[in-house]
């Protein structure tokens, strides 16, 4: 099917737009790379999805003037209007972004020294509180370790057993059971 000179006018015009509206796009990604002060790998990775996008975006703008089918002067008339707005607008706003940006690190740092700050309180009087706890938890088990010992010691000695249906005593019961009965005899 054919087009005609007007309609492959109008579409390369709007290729132009659709050029300058990925240019947005791309300042866009560039103004969160600078904000986040990317490295060498984060900028590789956004331009490969940025360029995915703008072939999805590209797929997608051609779908309605030529059943998805792109030309060649399409591309070109994307890559054209990609670069006047990145060569007129877009270096002005590439100004302004790198000065947002240093504003918002500053800002950023001085949240992040602040909150560090509290955080760095926090975390001390944490330490504290956990130090107490764990001397209290220690104190309260030593206490109870003593406790059943001296129970285990004193059950030891007053302990009785039996043994063929006799009962018996312990040496230390016997000595004390022992001390009462003299003791009552001698009143």
């Amino acid at each position: 099917m054919g087009f005609s000179l007007s309609s492959q006018t109008a579409y390369f015009l709007w290729s132009l737009l659709m050029g300058a509206a990925l240019g947005v796009l791309y300042d866009v990604v560039r103004a969160v790379r600078m904000a986040v002060h990317a490295g060498k790998i984060h900028v590789i990775i956004s331009d490969i999805l940025f360029f995915a996008v703008c072939g999805v975006l590209t797929s997608l703008f051609a779908l309605p003037f030529n059943k998805g089918d792109v030309r060649g002067f399409i591309l070109f008339g994307e890559a054209v209007g990609f670069l006047a707005y990145r060569l007129t607008i877009g270096a002005v706003m590439g100004k302004v972004y790198a000065f947002i940006a240093r504003i918002l690190r500053s800002f950023v740092q001085k949240i992040r020294k602040y909150f560090e700050k509290i955080f760095n309180y926090l975390l001390k009087a944490m330490g504290i509180l956990l130090y107490n706890v764990n001397v209290l938890i220690d104190k309260s088990l030593k206490r109870a370790a003593d406790n059943r010992k001296k129970k285990h010691t004193a059950r030891q000695k007053a302990q009785r057993y039996s043994h063929k249906g006799k009962i018996y005593e312990t040496k230390m019961h016997r000595k004390t059971a022992n001390r009462g009965k003299k003791s009552v005899t001698r009143h």
